[in-house]
């Protein structure tokens, strides 16, 4: 057995690799709360200068969840009056099981309407809007790109996270 066929058996059984019979596929964020009219984050990803930009005082937080063993990747969407008519301003951070939430990318992307949300009810939707609605956020393959629908954003990985 090669020396490169034994360290990828060992990479892959450690986690580090996906399987060497099919590649990683993408992976779903899930919805995780609605945090509507706020005037503090619960989570503490956005500071008040984020939650006091608003000249409504209508500030909404929106958070999607995906869980890995060594702790979740949480994507937070602020919509205050940074939103333009598509985009609103996006956290990706990443908690390990210690709490300590460490900052990965910020940037515009997409509006998300919560799923199943009254609020947002309306004309039936096509295949791609009850997609996105469902899931907006996706993990790239390689875990090193948020993808937002057709927006994809690249953030530095750290040991740990996969």
């Amino acid at each position: 057995m090669t020396t490169f066929r034994k360290m990828s058996i060992c990479l892959a059984v450690a986690g580090l690799l996906p399987g060497t019979s099919a590649p990683a596929a993408e992976a779903d964020f899930t919805f995780k709360v609605a945090y509507r009219h706020v005037s503090a984050d619960p989570e503490g990803i956005w500071g008040l200068d984020a939650l006091s930009s608003s000249k409504t005082g209508q500030v909404s937080i929106f958070e999607y969840e995906l869980r890995r063993t060594t702790g979740s990747f949480l994507v937070s969407q602020i919509w205050n009056d940074d939103c333009t008519l598509k985009t609103c301003p996006t956290r990706l951070v990443w908690i390990p099981a210690s709490g300590r939430i460490t900052l990965l990318l910020e940037d515009m992307m997409y509006q998300v309407n919560p799923p199943n949300d009254p609020k947002f009810g309306g004309p039936p939707m096509t295949g791609p809007q009850v997609t996105f609605q469902q899931h907006p956020f996706r993990l790239s393959a390689g875990g090193t790109e948020l993808i937002n629908d057709d927006f994809k954003f690249h953030f530095p990985i750290e040991r740990g996270m996969q």
